[in-house]
């Protein structure tokens, strides 16, 4: 699931503080169901209009409003009762089987405005920000239920204390603001009466990158978050004033347990790099540090040379922050845990700037179904996420190749890698399980142009189609 956020790298700047530190995280939110009381207004049908102006130009007898309207009495007596529940009318029977009739103050007001007032109890959903204590608006897309966020690594925003909201804590204007964002075209205003009860309460999270910064004179630290783009200034004095700095270990960033704080240098050159992570256990935080010697050009590297497992996650790394021309992706299988919020990320920024990127996968049983080994190609999500940025980029294709087991990493001009290792399905954490897997790194020109074609050419004619669909792209 994309959240395209791209770092505005000046706005995070602030003077007299470092950043010393970022982690992937999501703010929680209550997705309420609550049941309200509206006063809707409703127009007066024909029918009912023509009796109530009627009875106000002074034919109070049923007998003459029949006879001045033409309709039968049957017909008559229907709508009249109907305005008589409504307490439009006062409707008063006699002996002689004739009834009289006046309106109602409420009547008198319904036929000046055409409409009368009903009450309505009706159903609707909204967004809660716990920690600014409003009603907010976030389209439903862009929030994460608890077990994505749990599957790409992303960090919980504690609560600090800030409870779950009762009727009590959801302002009216908000709810009044609510209505009128949910009323269609032509739909007259609803006035809000009253908060019934909340039917259900759901937690859902809005993805943020959550910002450390460090006090370049003193020991203060901040704690920032990265949403929508923007920092939120809303959620970070909230955040502050809960207590949440600790929470999250914003002590960890005055420590000596950090090995080294990001470089402003580096950040303030996104073609350079961006927030390329390395991972040490520092407690209960997960440190992730730009280093300026992590990603030296492969140019200067050997003709040939051997790579190991835990070399390929930095090359997949590399190839996502610094192409420039193209990028070329083979894997069997996808995963949605190699291709995360931040994969997605780094991929669409490419995009935009004009890089063209291949990615083709897929591998089939015996009998042509798709799931090869037992497995499926693809997760859904990473499936929506690739699929989203085919539909959207014309540089970019998406490709079910059918039966390979290859594993091609081609970026640029710079290196081409053939190797066994799974790019798009396989993390290579060296904290995990080891596993023997090798590849050779290419960086003659000639030879990377050279498994470059032959991979757009497996591509582009494929071993056979995914089993429920064409293959994908352009």
């Amino acid at each position: 699931m994309s959240t395209g956020l791209e770092f505005d790298f000046k706005q995070i700047s602030r003077p007299g503080f470092k950043l010393a530190h970022f982690k992937d995280a999501a703010l929680p939110v209550y997705q309420l169901t609550v049941k309200v009381l509206t006063l809707e207004k409703k127009p007066i049908n024909p029918i009912e209009e023509g009796c109530l102006r009627a009875i106000d130009a002074g034919l109070a007898r049923t007998m003459e409003i029949r006879e001045f309207l033409g309709l039968e009495k049957v017909v008559l007596n229907t709508v009249l009762a109907s305005l008589n529940s409504q307490e439009l009318i006062n409707y008063m029977g006699s002996s002689n089987d004739e009834a009289t009739t006046s309106l109602t103050l409420k009547g008198k007001a319904a036929v000046n405005l055409a409409h009368m007032s009903v009450s309505e109890d009706r159903i609707i959903k909204l967004i809660f920000d716990p920690y600014l204590k409003r009603v907010v608006f976030h389209q439903p897309s862009l929030l994460w239920k608890p077990k994505e966020i749990r599957s790409e690594g992303r960090m919980e925003v504690p609560l600090c204390g800030a409870k779950r909201p009762e009727v009590e804590d959801v302002p009216l204007e908000d709810i009044d603001v609510a209505l009128e964002r949910l009323r269609r075209p032509f739909e007259d205003s609803k006035e809000l009466l009253a908060i019934r009860r909340i039917e259900r309460r759901e937690m859902l999270f809005v993805p943020c990158t959550m910002l450390y910064f460090r006090s370049e004179t003193g020991n203060e630290t901040q704690v920032a978050f990265y949403v929508d783009n923007r920092i939120s200034v809303d959620h970070e004095n909230a955040f502050r004033d809960l207590g949440g700095a600790e929470e999250v270990g914003a002590n960890h960033v005055l420590a000596d347990q950090l090995p080294g704080v990001v470089n402003q240098a580096a950040l303030g050159s996104s073609e350079k790099s961006q927030f390329l992570h390395l991972t040490k256990p520092t407690g209960d935080l997960q440190t992730e540090v730009i280093s300026e010697d992590v990603l030296s050009t492969p140019a200067g590297s050997p003709t040939l040379r051997n790579i190991r497992c835990h070399d390929h996650p930095g090359l997949l790394e590399d190839a996502l922050l610094n192409s420039k021309v193209r990028l070329m992706i083979i894997s069997p299988w996808i995963r949605h845990q190699v291709v995360t919020d931040r994969f997605v990320r780094n991929l669409e920024s490419l995009l935009r700037n004009g890089v063209k990127a291949y990615i083709g996968y897929g591998l089939v049983d015996e009998d042509g179904g798709n799931r090869a080994g037992g497995k499926l190609p693809i997760t859904p999500k990473a499936e929506r996420d690739l699929k989203d940025l085919d539909k959207r980029f014309k540089n970019f294709t998406f490709a079910f190749i059918g039966n390979t087991h290859r594993k091609v990493l081609v970026s640029d001009n710079r290196y081409a890698v053939t190797t066994s290792f799974n790019w798009l399905s396989f993390k290579g954490d060296p904290k995990e399980k080891p596993r023997d897997e090798a590849g050779i790194f290419i960086s003659k020109e000639d030879y990377i142009n050279s498994t470059f074609r032959d991979c757009l050419d497996l591509i582009q004619k494929g071993y056979g189609q995914h089993p429920s669909s064409d293959v994908i792209g352009k």
